[in-house]
């Protein structure tokens, strides 16, 4: 597999210039915010101690793996990027976090697209799809090349229609887009992913689905071959719950089966975590919980789901979210006592044996949610005095002493 230069330096750099220190944490919390034991958000985080960063390591290297081979890319050196593309896919190569790092060449191999869709300069952004054929024309039999090619096209396509206004998407643009996914449907046809033992393309085929007609009757013999291709990869998971949702290709019903579904065939790989990946798609697609989430399965599930990787970025993606419903189910009073205590338990699981480190942007809620994090589970330590600590795998209380 090629080596890139930047991940040599970001398990060890990656957190330089990124910690926050605990006057600026104090500085962001709301003023009054009310927490557990009648303590402030202030409070809380001014007892933190343990390392809070605004980035951590897992996205900075899959960010160094993408710019390294961006570089390559503007280099012209694609008959290396094309082979370690594909070593990386059929190897099932993962870095930090879970992410597998096929993709993340495949994106950097289109930056410039990314780039001037970024910006929307349309014009730029065919120029250089046009680049990317270009590539696909001179290495015509190599699947890889396909896969950079229709994830462009369907990159592109789903850019102009998200672009336009609302609720004024012109069937020029519409017709535009069609053209897109059609060479794109073309290109990923060619190849068949279980043949090329190849994770990436069953990845891209499935991505044609909000551009197809009947993707209905194919998105789930689709998310089943790219599960059987790669039972541990997350993303699946994540792209076929937002089709189970009502308004694409699923009811709520149907998310709550083929959550279950996606369990059974997982079960053995990374336990229940495609539970906890489906419902964890749910708030972020539609702001909340599904209605359907059986609580304690859940609460089994994210602990999979953070043990599948036993990294930081999962178990903050955990406690944030356990957080977020801890909060609901306070404000709920006695009524939903049962959830709150199932709930906590998870948390105090997260916080006291999987959590070392804060990561800021995986809570979107701000340092409130976190403060109340901290107070829900070390509260009363915490009025004793006690400051919050690194402690083996994750997270105690110490009463310094002066």
């Amino acid at each position: 597999m090629l080596v890139t230069p930047s991940l040599m330096h970001v398990k060890t750099r990656s957190g330089r210039g990124q910690q926050e220190d605990a006057l600026a944490l104090r500085e962001q919390a709301r003023a009054g915010a009310a927490l557990p034991d009648g303590m402030t958000a202030e409070q809380v985080l001014g007892r933190l101690d343990a390392p809070v960063m605004r980035v951590g390591a897992e996205k900075t290297e899959w960010q160094c793996i993408c710019d390294d081979h961006a570089a390559m890319a503007a280099a012209g050196e694609w008959s290396d990027l094309l082979e370690a593309m594909r070593y990386t896919d059929q190897e099932r190569v993962v870095a930090s976090g879970g992410r597998r790092v096929a993709p993340l060449i495949s994106e950097g191999m289109r930056a410039g697209l990314s780039m001037a869709i970024a910006r929307q300069d349309w014009t730029a952004a065919l120029a250089e799809l046009e680049a990317l054929e270009g590539l696909y024309d001179r290495n015509s039999e190599d699947y890889c090349a396909a896969q950079v090619v229709a994830q462009g096209h369907i990159d592109y396509a789903a850019a102009r229609r998200k672009a336009a206004p609302q609720g004024q998407l012109s069937r020029e643009v519409w017709s535009e887009g069609a053209v897109h996914f059609d060479r794109a449907e073309t290109l990923v046809t060619l190849f068949d992913p279980i043949e090329e033992m190849s994770p990436l393309l069953a990845a891209t085929r499935y991505a044609l689905l909000s551009g197809i007609e009947d993707g209905g009757a194919v998105c789930r013999e689709w998310y089943q071959d790219w599960i059987d291709l790669d039972p541990e990869d997350a993303a699946a998971h994540a792209a076929h719950a937002v089709n189970m949702l009502p308004g694409w290709h699923g009811s709520l019903s149907a998310f709550e089966k083929e959550a279950r579904r996606a369990v059974r065939m997982t079960n053995a790989a990374t336990g229940k975590a495609a539970y906890a990946v489906f419902h964890i798609t749910a708030v972020e697609t539609l702001g909340d919980l599904a209605p359907t989430i059986d609580l304690e399965y859940f609460c089994v599930a994210i602990a999979d789901y953070q043990s599948a990787t036993g990294c930081q970025l999962r178990a903050n993606i955990a406690a944030h979210l356990l957080s977020r419903l801890a909060m609901e189910f306070r404000k709920e009073g006695a009524a939903a006592a049962y959830q709150l205590t199932k709930v906590r338990a998870a948390l105090s699981d997260v916080l006291w044996n999987r959590l070392r480190e804060i990561h800021l942007d995986t809570w979107t809620r701000g340092t409130d949610s976190l403060a109340f994090a901290m107070a829900e589970v070390f509260g009363p330590a915490l009025k004793r005095g006690a400051r919050i600590v690194r402690r083996g795998d994750g997270l105690g209380t110490l009463v310094r002493r002066t």
